[in-house]
C-alpha cells in the first residue's frame, strides 16, 4: 500500500504548451518512463478565418518536456481522428494535413524546418518506410475523392480517383486500406483490389493487424438510416469478423502490434432532465414563450466521452471514464495516449493512470506517439507563450 501511495505522488514537470497561453499543470502519477516523443496536432485557434492562424503541432517527451512548437497552421473540426498529424518510421518527418490552410507540409522532426508543402485539400496521409507518403484529399465532401503518392522531395508520383477519410499502410504486405463511404484495400500502385459497402454514413478511423486485417470505427447520423455507432473487423480477404455495437460514437481507434488488442476513444450524449421535462410539457401545451437563452440552456445535451480496449476478438477488456478525439500507443510498450478535452493522458496497458498534461486546448487534436526506438531528440528550453 505504502509503495503505491509513493508511485501516486505529482511531480512538477517542465511541459509548457504553446496554445492555451499559460504553464501547463501536468501530474505525473507513477514512476514509468518510456523516452517516447509524442506529437499534438491542436486546433487551438478557434478561428479559422481572420489571420494570423495560430493552430499548433507540439513535440514532447513522455515526461513533458517541450521539444519543438510549429505555429502558423490553419485546420478546423472533422468528424474523426483520421492521420491528420503523421509521422515517419524512425521519426525522421512528420507531416501535416491542414484542411482550412489546403496543404500538406512535411517538417524536419529534429528541428521543426518546413521541408516543403502541396497545395490541395489534404485530409488524412500515412508514411511508409522508404519515406513515400500516401495521402487522401476531399473536395466538398468528407468522405474524400482522390489518392496522392508523393515522394520524399515532395513530387505527385501518383494519382487515382480513389475517396476515403482516414488510411493506414500495411508495409508488410504492401497495401493499403481507405475508410470513409466504404472500406477499400488497394496496392501500392493504387489498384483497388477490393472494395466493401458496409458503411451507411462514414468510418472515421481504420488500422491495420498484426494479421492483416483490420478494424474500422463507424460513426451514427442521425439524418442517416441504419447507420451506427460500431467497431467492424475485417479480415484481409473482405470479410467481417466481428461488429461490435457502442453506446457511444467512436472517433479514432488504434491497434497493439503487440497482440492485437484494440484502442478504441469517442464521445457519447444524452438528453438532460430539463429538456426531458420542457418535451414532455410542450407536448401537451405547444411551445412556451421562453427566451433563446433559458431554452439552449434546458435543451444542451449531456456530452461524455470514454475509452475502451478490447482483446483481438473483440471482447471488452477495459473502460475508462475519459474519451479523446484522437488516440495513440507507444508501440514498445503498450501504454495508450490520449487527446482529450484541455488534457493529454497518458494510461498503461492496464488503464492505469501514468501521466496529465494541461494546457492544451478544448477543441479537437490528433495525437501520435514516436516510440523509444526512433531516434531521439534533445529537449531545449520551452518557447514563450503567446
Amino acid at each position: 500500500m505504502r509503495n503505491r501511495r509513493i508511485a501516486a505522488v505529482s511531480v512538477t514537470l517542465l511541459l509548457q504548451f504553446g496554445c492555451s497561453g499559460e504553464r501547463s499543470k501536468p501530474d505525473r502519477l507513477s514512476g514509468h518512463a518510456s523516452a517516447a516523443r509524442i506529437l499534438v496536432l491542436d486546433n487551438c485557434d478557434s478561428d479559422f478565418r481572420t489571420p494570423p492562424f495560430d493552430d499548433v503541432v507540439l513535440v514532447f517527451t513522455e515526461d513533458g518536456k517541450l521539444l519543438r512548437k510549429v505555429g502558423g497552421l490553419n485546420i478546423a473540426q472533422t468528424v474523426g481522428g483520421c492521420r491528420s498529424l503523421s509521422v515517419a518510421p524512425g521519426g525522421r518527418v512528420f507531416v501535416v494535413c491542414e484542411n482550412v490552410a489546403n496543404k500538406l507540409t512535411t517538417y524536419q522532426m529534429e528541428t521543426g524546418k518546413r521541408l516543403w508543402s502541396l497545395n490541395g485539400s489534404f485530409t488524412s496521409a500515412t508514411v511508409s518506410p522508404e519515406g513515400v507518403i500516401y495521402a487522401l484529399t476531399n473536395s466538398g465532401t468528407i468522405y474524400g475523392n482522390q489518392i496522392l503518392v508523393i515522394s520524399e522531395q515532395g513530387e505527385i508520383v501518383q494519382q487515382a480517383e480513389l475517396g476515403g477519410f482516414d488510411i493506414v499502410l500495411d508495409p508488410g504486405r504492401k497495401v493499403l486500406w481507405l475508410a470513409g463511404a466504404d472500406i477499400k484495400k488497394c496496392d501500392l500502385e493504387l489498384r483497388v483490389l477490393m472494395k466493401l459497402t458496409p458503411i451507411r454514413w462514414c468510418a472515421v478511423s481504420v488500422d491495420v493487424n498484426p494479421d492483416g486485417s483490420i478494424w474500422v470505427a463507424e460513426r451514427q447520423h442521425p439524418d442517416v438510416a441504419q447507420s451506427q455507432d460500431r467497431i467492424l473487423k475485417i479480415s484481409s480477404n473482405g470479410e467481417i469478423l466481428k461488429a461490435v455495437n457502442l453506446k457511444w460514437s467512436p472517433l479514432c481507434l488504434r491497434v497493439d502490434r503487440a497482440d492485437g488488442s484494440l484502442w478504441v476513444t469517442g464521445v457519447g450524449s444524452r438528453a438532460r432532465v430539463m429538456q426531458r421535462l420542457l418535451d414532455s410539457i410542450e407536448k401537451r401545451t405547444g411551445r412556451l414563450q421562453i427566451g433563446n437563452r433559458l431554452r439552449s440552456l434546458m435543451t444542451r445535451p449531456h456530452v461524455w466521452s470514454k475509452t475502451q480496449k478490447l482483446d483481438a476478438y473483440g471482447m471488452p477488456l477495459l473502460e475508462i471514464d475519459q474519451g479523446g478525439f484522437s488516440i495513440d500507443i507507444d508501440q514498445t510498450d503498450s501504454s495508450v495516449w490520449l487527446a482529450g478535452t484541455e488534457r493529454v493522458h497518458h494510461y498503461s496497458s492496464q488503464g492505469a493512470k501514468l501521466a496529465r498534461f494541461s494546457g492544451v486546448s478544448s477543441d479537437q487534436k490528433y495525437i501520435v506517439v514516436v516510440p523509444k526506438s526512433s531516434k531521439t531528440l534533445e529537449p531545449h528550453a520551452p518557447p514563450n507563450s503567446r
